[in-house]
C-alpha cells in the first residue's frame, strides 16, 4: 500500500497539535507582566486563613494588606465556604496573640527560675557578700519584669483588644466594608451533598486540594473537605466571569503547592489544568506578603519591609504545630544539618549529643567529640552553626531563623572567667530534629542502595 491508498483521517478524529505546556500549564512561571495583569483584571479570592492572620498581623501589616484588598475592588472575592470557615475558627484567632503572650510568659518564667539557679550557684562559688547577691537577683528580676511587660504593652498596642463583641471589633468593621457583595452565595443543599461525597473520594485518591486535611475526618463535621468545597466554588465562579483566578493563601501544603524543599514554586498541575479544562482560564497563587509586595509595585500601595516581614513570620507561625516549631520546621533542618554534616561535623555531633542528653552537651563532651587536646578553646564554636542557619534562612525567604540552635551555658564557669561550660539545644526544637535526622538517613541509605556496587552485607 503506497501513501496514496492510506485513506485520510476524518477531521474530528485528527490529533490536535500540542506543545511542550499543553497539559502542563502550572508549571509555566508568570513573567511580571502576568502578576500585572491578574491583579489589574484577574478574578483575585482570598483564603480563610489570610482572613484570620488579620487578628495576628501588627497595626501596620494589617492595614497594608486591607488596603491591598481594598485596591483590588470589585474583582477581589472570596467563597462562601471561606466564611464558613471563618466564623467556626475567628474567636480563637481572635484570641491568639493573648494566647501566645501568656505561653511565652510562662516560658520566660521558667526560663528565670532556671537563670536564677545558675546565678545562685555562681553566687556560691565565689562567696558573693549577701548583698551583693541580692543586687544581682533584683537586676535579674527587673530584667525579665521590664521585658515582659514590654511583651504585654506589645500586645495592647495591636489596637484589637480580644474583642468578642461583633460591633466593637476592629477587624470586623473593615471587612464588612471591604466584603460587601463580594462573598459567594451558599451552594445548594444538594449541591453540597454531591461536593462532600466528591471531596472525600478526592481524599481517598489523593486529588488536589485538600487531601493533607484527611486528619481531620475524625471531627466528624466534614471539615476535611473544606479545601475542596473552596476550589469548587473557585470554578464556578471563574466559569461565570471567564477571567484568570488569583488565589492569596497562606496554607502552603504540597495539596495546594507544587514544592521543593519546602519552597512554594507554584499551583499543582493537577489544579491549573482542572480550572483551564472548566473555565478556560489560567490560575495564579500567592502567599499574603508576595501579595504586599506586588500590590506595592503595581497597585501603589504603601507596604514597609517591616510589614511584609510580619506577613511572613505570621503565615509561617500558622502552620500546623507538627510541621514547625516558630519559623523553623523539619524540612528547613534538613539542609541545614546536611551543610554541617559536610563543614562543621563535629557541631552537628554535638547537637546531636544534646538532643540525646535532653538539651545540653557539656564542654567535656564537645572535647571528646571533636577529639580537642586541653588547650584548646571554644570561641566561636557556634559561629559556623549561626552562618550556615542564615544561609538557608535566605533560602526559605527569611531574614533569619526565630532562634538559634545552639546557646552557649556560662552558669559556673569551670574552665574560667568567660570560658564556656557547654551548649544547649531549645527543648522544642529536638522533635523536628530527630525527624530530621531521621529523614536525611532515611534518604542516604536510598541512595547508598541506587549504587550499582552497593553490598547490604558489609553495612
Amino acid at each position: 500500500m503506497t501513501d496514496a491508498d492510506v485513506p485520510d483521517m476524518p477531521a474530528t478524529e485528527q490529533p490536535a497539535a500540542r506543545g511542550i505546556f499543553d497539559g502542563f500549564s502550572g508549571y509555566v512561571t508568570p513573567a511580571m507582566e502576568d502578576w500585572q495583569n491578574v491583579l489589574s483584571n484577574g478574578l483575585v479570592v482570598v483564603d480563610t486563613n489570610v482572613l484570620l492572620n488579620l487578628y495576628r498581623y501588627n497595626q501596620d501589616a494589617r492595614a497594608s494588606l486591607l488596603d491591598a484588598l481594598e485596591k483590588i475592588g470589585v474583582r477581589l472575592w472570596v467563597p462562601n465556604q471561606v466564611m464558613v470557615e471563618f466564623w467556626r475558627n475567628r474567636e480563637n484567632a481572635l484570641e491568639d496573640p493573648e494566647r501566645q503572650l501568656q505561653q511565652s510568659i510562662s516560658a520566660l518564667r521558667s526560663d528565670l527560675e532556671k537563670t536564677t539557679g545558675d546565678l545562685r550557684s555562681w553566687i556560691n562559688r565565689v562567696s558573693l557578700d549577701r548583698a551583693a547577691a541580692l543586687q544581682l537577683e533584683g537586676i535579674l528580676d527587673n530584667a525579665f519584669d521590664e521585658v515582659i511587660g514590654s511583651m504585654e504593652r506589645v500586645v495592647d498596642s495591636s489596637g484589637l483588644g480580644m474583642e468578642h463583641d461583633t460591633s466593637k471589633d476592629k477587624v470586623l468593621s473593615a471587612l464588612t466594608a471591604l466584603l460587601d457583595g463580594k462573598v459567594g452565595a451558599p451552594l445548594d443543599p444538594v449541591v453540597h451533598a454531591k461536593c462532600v461525597a466528591d471531596g472525600k473520594r478526592r481524599l481517598e485518591e489523593q486529588v488536589p486540594p485538600g487531601y493533607k486535611d484527611k486528619k481531620k475526618e475524625a471531627r466528624g463535621d466534614d471539615s476535611e473537605v473544606g479545601d475542596y468545597l473552596v476550589w469548587y466554588q473557585v470554578l464556578q465562579e471563574a466559569k461565570t466571569r471567564s477571567t484568570d483566578v488569583l488565589l492569596v493563601t497562606g496554607d502552603t501544603k504540597e495539596d495546594w503547592w507544587r514544592l521543593r524543599n519546602r519552597m512554594t514554586l507554584g499551583p499543582r498541575n493537577e489544579l491549573s489544568e482542572e480550572l483551564l479544562r472548566e473555565a478556560g482560564v489560567r490560575l495564579y497563587m500567592l502567599k499574603p506578603d508576595r501579595l504586599l509586595v506586588l500590590a506595592r509595585d503595581f497597585l501603589k500601595v504603601s507596604v514597609s519591609e517591616d510589614s511584609v516581614q510580619n506577613v511572613e513570620l505570621v503565615d509561617a507561625q500558622s502552620t500546623p504545630i507538627d510541621e514547625t516549631v516558630g519559623s523553623w520546621s523539619y524540612a528547613s533542618l534538613m539542609p541545614v544539618i546536611r551543610k554541617l554534616r559536610a563543614q562543621a561535623p563535629v557541631q552537628e555531633a554535638s547537637i546531636a549529643r544534646a538532643v540525646e542528653n535532653g538539651g545540653y552537651v557539656s564542654r567535656e563532651e564537645i572535647y571528646e567529640i571533636g577529639g580537642y587536646g586541653p588547650e584548646r578553646m571554644l570561641k566561636g564554636f557556634t559561629r559556623p552553626v549561626t552562618r550556615i542557619s542564615l544561609e538557608v534562612a535566605a533560602d526559605w525567604n527569611l531574614s533569619r531563623f526565630d532562634r538559634d540552635l545552639l546557646d552557649p551555658v556560662y552558669a559556673e564557669m569551670k574552665a574560667g572567667f568567660g570560658w564556656v561550660d557547654g551548649f544547649r539545644v531549645d527543648s522544642s526544637l529536638h522533635a523536628a530534629l530527630r525527624k530530621a535526622w531521621a529523614l536525611i538517613d532515611e534518604v542516604d541509605v536510598e541512595d547508598l542502595m541506587d549504587e550499582p556496587d552497593y553490598d547490604p552485607s558489609a553495612s
